[in-house]
């Protein structure tokens, strides 16, 4: 896209993708002004953490001890909560902070690390897709959903 506005360039891509455009136009204008992007293809992955109202939420992603920033969750309004992170190909091991409490979803995968703690996992490949087991709400698994915007930002084909 060339000799537009920044405004006009953005709407253009905004009504292109329906799934959290604004990431996608940043990648896109740093490639522009870089003439390329370094790194792996990545995926913009909004978590849902349902808890209740008032909490401070925090997803936070890695494994046992090398453990990443913390990611605020931005508050949709009653007990919703959601941390946007972008995520390349491959495992990703996470948690949310709740008011200071590591906790789990216990409606999506999980893996136990070697010193036993349980973390969620979610695989992104080609396509993110990760679909939680539908229980009945009680309130151990009240706090727990996921949902996974799964558009490729950038790929760099191999040669």
């Amino acid at each position: 896209m060339t000799d537009t506005s920044l405004h006009v360039a953005y709407n253009y891509v905004s009504g292109l993708h329906t799934c959290r455009p604004d990431r996608a136009t940043w990648d896109l204008i740093a490639m522009v002004e870089n003439g390329k992007h370094e790194g792996p293809a990545t995926y913009s992955v909004t978590f849902v953490w349902n808890g209740h109202e008032g909490e401070n939420v925090e997803l936070i992603r890695g494994f046992a001890g090398n453990w990443k920033e913390p990611v605020k969750a931005i508050h949709k309004g009653g007990p919703q909560y959601e941390p946007e992170v972008r995520l390349a190909q491959g495992k990703s091991y996470y948690k949310f902070i709740a008011n200071g409490n590591w906790r789990h979803s216990t409606t999506s995968p999980t893996e136990k690390d070697d010193r036993g703690n349980v973390n969620n996992i979610l695989e992104v490949g080609d396509v993110a897709n990760v679909r939680p087991s539908i229980q009945h709400p009680t309130k151990e698994n009240m706090s727990e959903a996921i949902k996974i915007c799964n558009k490729i930002v950038q790929h760099h084909p191999t040669p």
